[in-house]
């Protein structure tokens, strides 16, 4: 298969896996689908060549682009997270999502983020992960497939 090929390919991967992602946040009840987030570990995926690391942020970089570029739905950050570990997952490379939160200041609101690690660095979600306290992580990859 032509670089090409292999590139669409994996558009495609993670186009869909954002979709499903996506389905399952927003109508199916967690209880039902958070198997698929993969055992709480806080060790998993700690220890990985740099290679796999930047293969891993290569992911991190396409799903955050083709997310940017999605019309039918929002591709928020934990579909982001999920998308990304499962083809870093199909790919042999482990990963856990953790989710942070953060409270506005005055209006007593929680927010929310998920963010994917590889080998200790941020895969998606580094953009607002600085501001929320780390809550819960899921991992590692071999419960999630």
């Amino acid at each position: 298969m032509t670089r090409f090929l292999r590139r669409r390919a994996l558009y495609v991967e993670i186009w869909l896996g954002l979709a499903a992602a996506r389905f399952l946040t927003r109508f199916v009840r967690l209880g039902r689908w958070k198997h698929l987030l993969g055992d709480m570990d806080t060790h998993a995926a700690e220890d990985l060549p740099a290679a796999r690391i930047e293969q891993a942020q290569g992911v991190g970089r396409i799903v955050a682009h083709v997310a940017r570029g999605v019309r039918l739905f929002d591709a928020v950050c934990l579909p982001q997270a999920m998308a990304a570990r499962w083809v870093l997952a199909r790919r042999g490379i482990p990963s856990r999502i953790v989710i942070g939160s953060r409270r506005e200041d005055g209006a007593g609101t929680m927010h929310f983020h998920a963010w994917l690690l590889a080998g200790g660095e941020v895969v998606t979600g580094a953009r607002e992960q600085a501001a929320h306290q780390e809550m819960v992580q899921a991992g590692p990859n071999d419960a999630a497939t």
